[in-house]
């Protein structure tokens, strides 16, 4: 039995349980909305219900943590004890956690979220270059980093923030150039932000890693000016054109040394080919990102490949 955790209309998950029917290999997805109790826990197994169908711990093979979680105290609802069950709550699901990442498993829950700091600390570790950044709530202290540096950007340390309006429209904090007027304007003292220096790339790279294997696109992003700067501001009326890309093998030792650190059999990242020096320099990475951009246009059926090693 393959254990899936996602999220309602995450589009990847179902094409890969298509995968998984036609391989007739058994499964149960957990959305965040699905109806999980804890039946029991010892130290040997464990049960569960979904949705009203009980499995024990024992049956399941596989798992693949792509997203969400679990709310083991949904039903209970009293205000007299809610922080008291918040704190048992928190406990308990820490641990049921830790034995679920006890199974064999594409991706965990211990690292499926990673910061952007201590990815640089790990990309300096394992010799792989990033841009120089500065976090700072001081006008001053950007003012310099500014100087040093020329052309500098600005993007969120994590969970890029996103909301929807009362029409519907998604709104995201894009990554953004940082102006000197911009700096200008500031107060002395703002909420401390993340500042990096801004790669003139010859192109983009998002790339997908599944246990070992790299498959990489390059994305030529840098002459649209809605593009440029983000790839994610998607231009729909002129698309980015794209290509199947391969990293030389030492770069991909190095980068497999860097996820094999942080215990990350796969992933999503994204990196430039610097226009000036001719150098990868590494941005971002997700250990839950969205790979059917990379998937579909490469002809890779990425889809599969996640099923077939569940």
């Amino acid at each position: 039995m393959i254990l899936i955790f996602s999220i309602n209309n995450d589009y990847s998950t179902s094409a890969v349980i298509s995968w998984l029917i036609k391989l007739n290999k058994p499964f149960i997805r957990i959305n965040e909305d699905s109806l999980v109790d804890l039946l029991w826990l010892t130290s040997l197994d464990f049960a569960i219900t979904v949705n009203g169908k009980t499995i024990l711990g024992s049956q399941i093979t596989k798992m693949w943590y792509r997203r969400g979680g679990l709310d083991l105290f949904g039903k209970f609802k009293n205000d007299l004890v809610k922080n008291y069950l918040r704190t048992e709550h928190t406990a308990l699901i820490e641990y049921f956690y830790h034995r679920l990442d006890k199974i064999p498993s594409i991706n965990k829950f211990k690292n499926s979220d990673i910061n952007k700091l201590y990815l640089m600390d790990l990309c300096q570790q394992h010799g792989i270059l990033a841009p120089q950044y500065l976090v700072t709530g001081c006008k001053k202290a950007l003012h310099n980093f500014f100087e040093q540096e020329k052309c500098i950007i600005s993007k969120p340390i994590s969970t890029p923030f996103s909301l929807q309006d009362d029409e519907g429209f998604s709104h995201m904090a894009y990554t953004s150039m940082v102006k000197r007027e911009d700096i200008d304007a500031l107060p002395e003292q703002f909420v401390p932000t993340f500042f990096q220096r801004a790669i003139a790339k010859a192109y983009e790279i998002r790339a997908f890693y599944l246990n070992g294997k790299f498959y990489a696109m390059a994305i030529f992003s840098q002459n649209n000016s809605k593009t440029n700067v983000d790839f994610r501001n998607y231009d729909r009326d002129k698309p980015n054109r794209v290509a199947p890309y391969t990293f030389e093998k030492t770069y991909e030792q190095k980068l497999k040394k860097m996820l094999d650190a942080y215990g990350l059999n796969c992933a999503s990242f994204d990196v430039i080919y610097a226009s000036d020096d001719a150098k990868y320099y590494f941005l971002d990475l997700n250990p839950v990102g969205q790979f059917g951009m990379v998937s579909a246009p490469c002809n890779y059926n990425l889809e599969k490949e996640i099923a077939m090693a569940l």
